[in-house]
């Protein structure tokens, strides 16, 4: 069924694309099916091999508000920043081709950035990640309770929270004025950054950030440890990523905001426990010698050493991992990421361990 669009609706919706025809229909649906309606999608096809392409075609064929753009290559960043430069809406959404939107989601967001001048809305996520059998292992809500914040109001605290939560990892479920997400699109996904130094710069252009109440964007992740290969470049970009966080606390002055600069070094803490998980168990033809140097430069960074230190008092949240880390013992830091790889295998009442 054909829906009317305006000329500049409110919001696009922008996608890239390939080879999604087993979890497509499901996200665009989500999107389509939305109460709220003064929006575009925009969808770029990256040279998708499969049934994908006729998948589309059937979108546009049965409503006007869908729009396609084929790309000749498999670049999904090149897709993205394609897509985003058809846009014509006051603010974009990013997807990803194997997520969904909570059915009504979109009408308090959009209600959110448009009654409070907002150049960033945010909405919270439920994550459901997949171990190395392609089975759900578990299911984490990221959110940050709903408010409203501007650059003389709490603006880095929040920020930070959002950092800690998990929602500023990527571009993907947030509402961004397309002015600011225009002038950043060169950093969209670039290489393995997966999209954090596009939102911190989005962040840092910002003058009011806001959060919609309750989750509404719906992710798939893989676990950091065996399931995927190991990946010396994840932990460079986990430290390329605390740095960039840490210029932007300093660039509002909030560099000297316990609670914002804690929340900061807490998820530091985290990134480095995935990243060792990555090293100590992930999939690769490297010799345990080679893995062991690598955990190794990983807690001898000074970086690392100034997040242990700020987050020692909240020792207890990090599980197994933390007396190792502080320590720079990374024997045992491999050891304990076998035990965690262990119990999130198993599904045993182990929790306290993770």
């Amino acid at each position: 069924m054909a829906h009317r669009v305006s000329k500049c609706p409110c919001v696009s919706v922008v996608m890239a694309v390939r080879d999604g025809a087993g979890h497509l229909a499901r996200s665009v649906e989500s999107i389509l099916n939305q109460s709220y309606t003064d929006l575009e999608l925009i969808i770029a096809d990256c040279a998708s091999r499969d049934r994908t392409p006729a998948l589309l075609q059937g979108f546009h064929d049965r409503d006007i508000r869908v729009e396609l753009v084929e790309r000749d290559d498999g670049d999904i960043a090149g897709g993205m920043a394609a897509a985003l430069d058809r846009a014509r809406g006051s603010f974009v959404l990013f997807m990803r081709q194997d997520c969904w939107l909570a059915p009504d989601a979109l009408e308090p967001l959009a209600a959110c950035a448009r009654d409070d001048a907002l150049d960033m809305a945010f909405l919270g996520r439920l994550e459901d990640a997949i171990d190395s059998k392609g089975r759900v292992a578990s299911t984490t809500e990221r959110r940050v309770d709903a408010g409203v914040w501007g650059r003389d109001d709490g603006f880095y605290r929040a920020a930070a929270k959002l950092y800690e939560r998990g929602l500023l990892s990527d571009a993907y479920g947030v509402l961004i004025a397309r002015g600011i997400a225009a002038a950043h699109r060169d950093l969209l996904a670039v290489g393995e950054d997966e999209g954090f130094p596009f939102m911190a710069a989005c962040v840092g252009d910002a003058e009011r950030i806001g959060v919609s109440g309750g989750p509404g964007y719906h992710d798939v992740v893989v676990t950091p440890g065996a399931s995927i290969p190991f990946n010396p470049a994840y932990a460079v970009r986990c430290a390329h990523e605390h740095r960039l966080m840490m210029d932007l606390l300093r660039s509002g002055g909030a560099d000297a905001d316990p609670e914002a600069v804690t929340a900061v070094h807490r998820r530091h803490v985290r990134n480095l426990i995935d990243c060792i998980d990555n090293a100590s168990v992930g999939s690769s033809g490297i010799s345990a010698s080679e893995r062991l140097s690598c955990v190794q430069s990983m807690i001898d960074d000074e970086d690392v050493r100034d997040s242990l230190a700020a987050v020692e008092a909240m020792s207890g949240e990090f599980g197994i991992m933390y007396r190792p880390m502080s320590q720079r013992n990374a024997a045992w830091c491999c050891m304990g990421s076998r035990l965690r790889e262990f119990v999130r295998m198993s599904h045993l009442p182990l929790g306290f361990m993770l």
